[in-house]
């Protein structure tokens, strides 16, 4: 029988596999595409929670992953600081840090604390 490919999720170094169960699973944190002979760490912005990943999950909106503190999950953007799409390395601080309380934001207070927008 020919040589069998890595399914997705999985990897070797070896090239004469006949089972899949021969395949080491991705650890978390990382990656294997189908075929791969080694796993590959997510890029920053995005996570791999379990095992066995063909791909990595971008970070939601109002978080981010810097891929060097915690490559598991996403953490959420601290008050001051925003992440308006997916797949951030890191927040944005905001210009009115103090208007932007909460943890997880998407967008920043356009007024300092105190303040407010007048129509």
């Amino acid at each position: 029988a020919a040589p069998l490919p890595c399914e997705a999720g999985t990897y070797s170094e070896r090239t004469d596999l006949d089972a899949a169960s021969s395949c080491t699973a991705a650890e978390p944190g990382y990656f294997a595409t189908t075929g791969s002979t080694e796993q590959t760490r997510c890029a920053p912005g995005s996570i791999a929670p379990l095992t066995n990943m063909s791909a990595c999950d971008l970070c939601s909106t109002g978080r981010y992953s810097d891929s060097t503190t915690n490559i598991f999950a996403c953490e959420k953007c601290k008050p001051g600081t925003y992440a308006k799409s997916e797949g951030l390395s890191q927040c944005i601080p905001c210009a009115h840090p103090l208007g932007t309380p909460s943890d997880g934001s998407i967008t920043c207070s356009v007024c300092k604390a105190g303040y407010y927008l007048k129509d």
